[in-house]
């Protein structure tokens, strides 16, 4: 009988044991915090510092939910412009920021400047989060441009590799000589940017033939698209699809494969692209400056994505310590380019940032010396106005219809007439 009623107490206790542990992981779970993030990057370029992240902090788990680039844009309008409490952080392109801070839809950062000013590698990269004196977002990655070219097919053409020194950059009226040299030798293509209907990485174009931003006027909120700087500029690049120098009908999500599959000679694109370059096999490839026009100067691109926190987010306080660890700690900033290679704003992560190439650069020419004086000498960023998305919306279109084929002043006109209305109502 001793025995039963030892068992019975034994099972008694044992049940009170795993109901206790059943309380416990309920409360934990019900304790845990789940932050959403809403951003344009593929998954798999956050789910480093995701990572890392949750393991630091057991009860905060991040959800990130990627829609495409174009689309970002309406989601931010749709859901944080609504109100909407279930979107906790975002991922913002500069430019946007004076336009979504004007809007109400970014929580003031301004207790962060001195953190920022000691993280940054710039004060470019401030100024690229602020709006009137006042920040809005945390500085995330920078950017430029780069130009690879295929080793390959200009030895092929019997044309000498383009030379990495600032001094030995190519004009585009070299670079497009060079490439009809390269396709009667068998490359079927001759030269492609990344992003063919972006006006970020398009705008260089026209500052370096001295046609401006296609802004002018106070807060930079009237067209300025029918100068003949503007309309020269734009027919060149038109040009470069209708002799055949570059392929109609891709998308900028396609640009890169033609590349990487050995049809394409000359190639503009950020640096983000190096991974993809870095792992296909048998891709020999060089790199050098983005060229200019001849006459004009070096101009290529600056800015890119910040984080951004949502005013009514739900779980604030959790995104907020997520976008600290991503971005001013060098551990976070650094896995947010270990897959999707950017130059990141954290100094200290660029030490790291810049050691990855080290190896890759002694086969393909200096990449961080390129990186470090574009980003120093020749990086313009895009308008700083709250118009700049309806701007870039329409802008994106056109550049869209002229490389394939819509008349070139009648674009620039429709363009023009569209802007002129819009810009006015968000005085």
């Amino acid at each position: 009988m001793h025995s039963l009623k030892a068992g019975f107490r034994a099972a008694l206790s044992a049940a009170a044991v795993g109901v206790a542990a059943l309380l416990v992981a309920g409360n934990a779970a019900a304790q845990q915090t789940t932050v959403n993030f809403l951003g344009a990057s593929a998954a798999d370029a956050f789910a480093p510092v995701i990572k890392a992240f949750e393991t630091a902090n057991p009860g905060i788990k991040v959800r990130y939910q990627q829609v495409p680039f174009d689309d970002l844009n309406v989601a931010v309008e749709s859901r944080v412009g609504q109100g909407d409490s279930t979107i906790d952080i975002f991922a913002a392109d500069t430019p946007r920021i004076p336009a979504f801070a004007a809007k109400g839809y970014l929580l003031g950062l301004d207790s962060y400047r001195g953190q920022f000013e000691k993280m940054a590698s710039t004060s470019v990269d401030v100024e690229q989060v602020s709006h009137k004196g006042k920040i809005y977002a945390f500085p995330m990655w920078n950017s430029t441009q780069l130009m690879v070219y295929n080793r390959d097919l200009l030895k092929k053409a019997g044309i000498a590799a383009p030379g990495a020194a600032k001094e030995a950059r190519l004009t585009w009226e070299q670079l497009l000589d060079q490439a009809r040299l390269a396709q009667k030798a068998g490359a079927k293509w001759g030269a492609m940017f990344e992003q063919v209907d972006r006006f970020y990485q398009l705008q260089p174009l026209f500052e370096s033939a001295g046609a401006g931003p296609g802004l002018k006027g106070e807060g930079l909120l009237q067209p300025d698209l029918l100068g003949e700087p503007w309309v020269k500029t734009a027919q060149w690049y038109a040009d470069l699809f209708e002799s055949g120098i570059a392929p109609r009908g891709v998308s900028p999500a396609q640009t890169k494969d033609l590349f990487i599959n050995g049809e394409l000679a000359f190639f503009v694109g950020g640096p983000w692209i190096l991974a993809s370059l870095e792992a296909t096999k048998g891709l020999n490839f060089g790199v050098a400056p983005m060229p200019y026009f001849k006459g004009g100067k070096p101009v290529t691109p600056t800015g890119s994505w910040a984080l951004a926190l949502n005013p009514k987010a739900a779980n604030l306080e959790a995104a907020r310590k997520f976008a600290e660890f991503a971005t001013l700690s060098e551990e976070g900033a650094y896995l947010t380019v270990s897959v999707l290679p950017l130059p990141p704003v954290n100094k200290a992560a660029m030490g790291r940032y810049a050691d990855r190439f080290k190896k890759l650069s002694e086969k393909t020419g200096p990449i961080m010396d390129i990186i470090g004086y574009e980003t120093r000498e020749t990086a313009v960023g895009r308008p700083r106005t709250i118009g700049y998305v309806a701007f870039e919306t329409v802008m994106n279109r056109a550049f869209s219809d002229i490389r394939n084929g819509a008349k070139v002043r009648a674009t620039l006109q429709q363009a023009q007439d569209q802007l002129t209305p819009m810009l006015a109502r968000i005085r």
